[in-house]
């Protein structure tokens, strides 16, 4: 199986425009989705929750939203399964700017709209989104409703904490008791500001979790709940010994499952409880010389499970033998506790390295094996294949072996040479028989039959 890369359609002027998938941000209730046009410029989708909201080829300001989303958000590289979930082959018109103005305004609360707008400073200017957080503010001070107007000024010193206007404005007395909420107990701020308790409890996932996953639950937004839970295992000082796939909230194929295993153990090597799942998800994903070397590095015996999933990835034609890293295998089957596999392994892979590299290459490669493991018939036969292949009158045992080996065309250049060396000899003649017939090549096994059988006649005269 051959991963394909992730992508994502926008519509744009009518025309849709295919985008490669990078990355994509969890960050309060924003989800930013990191793609690259054709021409290699970065373009970025905007979702509030899984709403849609915008995209926009933006060059990433320092300090911007956008780029705190990815430094302090969860991220979520490509191919990610859960990206593929949420993307779901939805296909986003792009509107213009203000259509996105007119359709956020019209659609969410002052507050969400002011917390939304704070993420396109990348490519709208810092004075146009304090210039409409200012008005909401002003709307509802006049309106009388102070609770609400502070709910503003709790998302403009978010956005920018060093605002001396919303800094001033929220000191002031008149919100003293609406402030001592902000500044007090969790839950009473849930009630009064859930949209800024979360944006609060985002920053300490770990302190948090019980809270947000809850909220998740409820607002069925599984993606988020997945994520959250899948970043504190990876980042739990204590490797708890559970299966990440049960950390998942949405229904994964077998291709995303293994694919999502191996992704978390790529972020985090160390995680011993990974290992036992990744090294299957790569077998799987016939990321086989990947899979060799994460048993190397553990440096242990191969488990029965293992040594299975191993076999069958050497015996599978459509994984190449080249993907293989044939010196972390070496290591690992040099170890003793590895030595019950070893004959089994040897027979599946033999063969194959014959035909790929060559009699040479593969006795160089069995050679540490040879002294301890002079029981194996693999390697005596190796062994004897290295002795015999110069000598002209060892070629119909040569030929022999080579047959053993399935290397049919070795064999039958073995046994054409002991043909011309002995020509009144029926016996190579009947293994070219046998061996065109067993490669499938019925015209000239039948050839050869038709020789071997007047042979014999003429043997009997």
């Amino acid at each position: 199986m051959i991963e394909q890369p992730q992508s994502v359609t926008v519509i744009s002027n009518q025309r849709q425009v295919q985008l490669r998938v990078e990355r994509l941000a969890i960050h309060h209730r924003m989800k930013i989705l990191e793609a690259e046009k054709a021409n290699g410029s970065k373009f970025y989708l905007f979702f509030y929750k899984d709403d849609f909201i915008t995209g926009k080829t933006a060059e990433v300001k320092s300090d911007s939203l956008i780029e705190k989303a990815f430094q302090k958000g969860i991220v979520l590289h490509a191919s990610h399964p859960l990206i593929d979930h949420f993307l779901s082959d939805r296909t986003f018109l792009l509107k213009s700017t203000k259509q996105v103005f007119q359709s956020v305004q019209n659609r969410y609360t002052p507050q969400e709209t002011s917390f939304i707008f704070s993420y396109f400073d990348s490519f709208l200017s810092k004075e146009t989104i304090i210039k409409l957080m200012r008005k909401h503010f002003y709307d509802y001070r006049r309106n009388g409703q102070m609770r609400l107007a502070f709910q503003i000024l709790a998302t403009m010193l978010h956005y920018e904490p060093t605002n001396k206007w919303a800094l001033e404005l929220a000191r002031k007395l008149e919100y003293q008791t609406i402030r001592s909420i902000y500044e007090g107990n969790h839950n009473e701020l849930v009630e009064a500001d859930p949209l800024f308790a979360e944006i609060q409890a985002f920053d300490d996932l770990k302190l948090n979790q019980t809270y947000l996953e809850s909220l998740y639950r409820k607002e069925k937004r599984l993606i988020e709940l997945s994520a959250l839970r899948l970043h504190l295992f990876l980042h739990s000082p204590v490797e708890e010994n559970v299966d990440p796939q049960k950390l998942i909230h949405v229904s994964l194929s077998e291709s995303e499952r293994a694919r999502l295993l191996w992704l978390l153990y790529a972020e985090a090597p160390h995680h011993l409880p990974l290992r036992k799942n990744a090294f299957e998800a790569l077998i799987y994903l016939n990321k086989t010389s990947e899979a060799i070397h994460l048993l190397s590095q553990r440096q242990g015996s191969i488990a029965q499970s293992e040594y299975e999933l191993l076999l069958q990835a050497f015996q599978d034609d459509s994984i190449p033998i080249t993907s293989i890293e044939f010196t972390s295998l070496q290591s690992l089957l040099e170890l003793k506790d590895n030595r019950s596999y070893l004959d089994g392994l040897l027979h599946a892979l033999i063969p194959r390295m014959l035909h790929e590299f060559g009699l040479s290459y593969v006795y160089s490669w069995v050679k540490p094996f040879m002294e301890k493991n002079q029981d194996l018939s693999i390697l005596s036969t190796v062994q004897t294949m290295v002795e015999i292949q110069d000598d002209p009158d060892k070629q119909f045992q040569l030929g022999k072996l080579y047959h053993k080996m399935k290397q049919y065309d070795e064999a039958i250049t073995c046994f054409d040479w002991e043909m011309e060396l002995h020509p009144t000899d029926p016996t190579p003649v009947q293994w070219l028989t046998k061996v065109y017939r067993e490669m499938g090549k019925v015209e000239e096994s039948n050839t050869y039959m038709s020789i071997y059988s007047q042979m014999q006649r003429i043997s009997q005269q």
